[in-house]
This record gives C-alpha cells, sequence and structure tokens, in this order.
C-alpha cells in the first residue's frame, strides 16, 4: 500500500527565504519525493520570498506549486494548503525545518494501517541546550497537561494523543470537514494550533502514530509577532487562552479538576500558579504582574471558550474504517 500513496507537502513561509532554500533542499533531496509541493506564502509583504520563488524555484522544481494568501497567520496559510493538496498524504514541514532523507520513508509505512490518521517525527532543534533524552512525548499526563517532549523522544514507534506541527502528515481520507482553527489566537504561528488538531482526530478514534526514527533538523526563526523568550500580557493572553480551550475542549470534568488544581498549585511561565509566582518572583520579578494578568485572564477565557470548542469543533473528521 504504502508505494501506491501520493503524497502532498505543504510549507507555510513567511520571511525565512535563507532556511526556505534548505527547506526546499531536504525535501528534493529525500528518498521518497512528493507528488505535490505547495510553499504557501504572502505576496503582498514578503517581495524578496515571492521573488525568489518565482524566478528561482519553480524552473528547478518541477512538482512545486505556489499558493499566495492575503491573510496573516499560520493557519489560514495551512488551511489554504489543505484546499489545494490532492494527495492520498498531506504533510506539512515548517520552513525552518529541513527533512532527512529517509523522512518521508519513515512516516508512510505508519499508514498501511487503515486506523492511522496522522504521524509525525522528531525534530532536533537547533541551537538547543543539551536535553536527556526521553521515551515519553506527545501524551496527555495525570494533571490533563499535553506533553510534548518531541525533539528529545527515541525509541520505537508509538501511539500518541499529539504530534508536532513543524513535522506531520495526515491521511487525508481522514479530514472529512477538518480544518485548522481560525478561532486560536495570534498573528504569527498560533500555538496549539497542531494539537487541537490532533485532539480531534483523537476524539473520533483515529490512530496518530509517533516514530522518533523519521527526523527534521529544525532551526527556530525568530517570531515576526511576539519575540521568542518574551513575557508580555498580549503573547501570555494568547498562549493561556489557546492551550487552555484546545485541552480542556474534550475532557471530562474529573480531568478538568486535575488541570485547575495544577494550575493553581504550579501552573505555566505564562500562566504562573503558586510555584510559577515564586519562580517568576526570582528570575523576572518586574514583568511579572503583567504575565500574571495576561495568563490568567487568557486561562479564564479559555475555560470558556473550550465549551464552545467541544460544541462547535472546527469541523468533524471521517469515521473509522470498518476492518
Amino acid at each position: 500500500m504504502t508505494n501506491t500513496l501520493t503524497v502532498s507537502i505543504i510549507i507555510p513561509t513567511y520571511r525565512r527565504l535563507d532556511i526556505l532554500i534548505q527547506c526546499l533542499q531536504g525535501v528534493y533531496a529525500m528518498e521518497q519525493q512528493p507528488n505535490q509541493v505547495l510553499v504557501i506564502y504572502r505576496p503582498d509583504d514578503d517581495l524578496e520570498t515571492g521573488r525568489w520563488l518565482n524566478e528561482v524555484a519553480c524552473p528547478a522544481y518541477s512538482t512545486l506549486q505556489l499558493v499566495p494568501v492575503f491573510k496573516p497567520g499560520q493557519i489560514a496559510a495551512m488551511n489554504a494548503g489543505l484546499e489545494i493538496a490532492v494527495s492520498d498524504i498531506i504533510t506539512i514541514i515548517d520552513d525552518d525545518a529541513v527533512p532527512h532523507p529517509d523522512w518521508l520513508s519513515r512516516l508512510l509505512p505508519h499508514f498501511d494501517d487503515i486506523n492511522v490518521g496522522a504521524a509525525g517525527g522528531r525534530d532536533i532543534v537547533d541551537g538547543h541546550p543539551p536535553v536527556k533524552e526521553t521515551t515519553q512525548a506527545g501524551y496527555i499526563d495525570f494533571w490533563g497537561n499535553v506533553i510534548g517532549n518531541h525533539h528529545t523522544v527515541v525509541g520505537d514507534a508509538r501511539e500518541v494523543e499529539t504530534i508536532k506541527g513543524c513535522n506531520w502528515a495526515v491521511r487525508r481520507s481522514t479530514l472529512g470537514t477538518l480544518h485548522f482553527d481560525e478561532r486560536l489566537l495570534g498573528k504569527g504561528a498560533q500555538i496549539a494550533n497542531e494539537s487541537w488538531f490532533c485532539l480531534n482526530l483523537r476524539h473520533q478514534g483515529w490512530k496518530i502514530i509517533l516514530d522518533p526514527n523519521a527526523i527534521v533538523d529544525h532551526y527556530p526563526a525568530p517570531q515576526l509577532d511576539i519575540q521568542r523568550g518574551s513575557w508580555n500580557k498580549q503573547k501570555c493572553y494568547e498562549q493561556a487562552y489557546n492551550v487552555t480551550a484546545t485541552q480542556l475542549a474534550y475532557y471530562p470534568w474529573h480531568l478538568k479538576l486535575r488541570y485547575f488544581i495544577f494550575q493553581l498549585v504550579v501552573g505555566k511561565r505564562y500562566c504562573p500558579g503558586v510555584y510559577y509566582i515564586l519562580h517568576g518572583l526570582l528570575k523576572r520579578p518586574r514583568v511579572l504582574p503583567e504575565i500574571l494578568m495576561g495568563g490568567w485572564s487568557g486561562f479564564f477565557q479559555g475555560w470558556q471558550m473550550a465549551k464552545e470548542f467541544n460544541r462547535n469543533p472546527p469541523g468533524i473528521p471521517n469515521i473509522l474504517p470498518t476492518t
């Protein structure tokens, strides 16, 4: 079955031409070539990228197709790609990620299981401080937190709850009306968009596979809306809102209760509980009031929005095939 599957690759890009060039070089150096490569770009305010794509990339790569969008945000770009992708498997790669030659060859066999709706791999983050490798990633813990760790995971392929947005593939026939949720906040890469997409697939019973041996090299570029590492009120509000609304949407009441207890006692850097308040007093006392106001207002707004996300998800995936 694997050899008969066609593949589309979606690459949203915005003002990252230097690493986009490497990304496309990596895509076209893979052992298994995609049938369609869609680069989603903003021609109105990214003239340099648009010029290079039209004058250099398109003549060089025969399967490359340019998709202009005029609405800001990663979600708008990925939804535009979903509308045009025509293949059996739709893969998404960030413009700052470079796939290894066997990346696609390792992901596709997982779709031989007709109950697998999506699969993703590990991203090795350039410049990231040394971290301990783990065998656990992409799961929901006892307290209701979605745990990532996709950049440190090792071991065999396994079923998970979520995969990372820079490096994944989805079976087109699973989608139904499902798309990326434009209600999520943020002007750039709206946080939690991929985990919310995955949680909707899981809610309908589809398997999601994480294969740590399907690897991309990840070169995180500066975020153009709010810089990485900054903790202002708006960023904390958006992150707390998105994470809370998406994670709680399908939780039973007892998991919501545990999540709330964890938030009060520990919290997150962008929405501090007691532990992170004490941590913030030591590390960033000047901005702590701003973090508290943004994070907790986002948390309570997200808690309310979770009900709406449950009632009106961003589309309904197709049902599992009968076996």
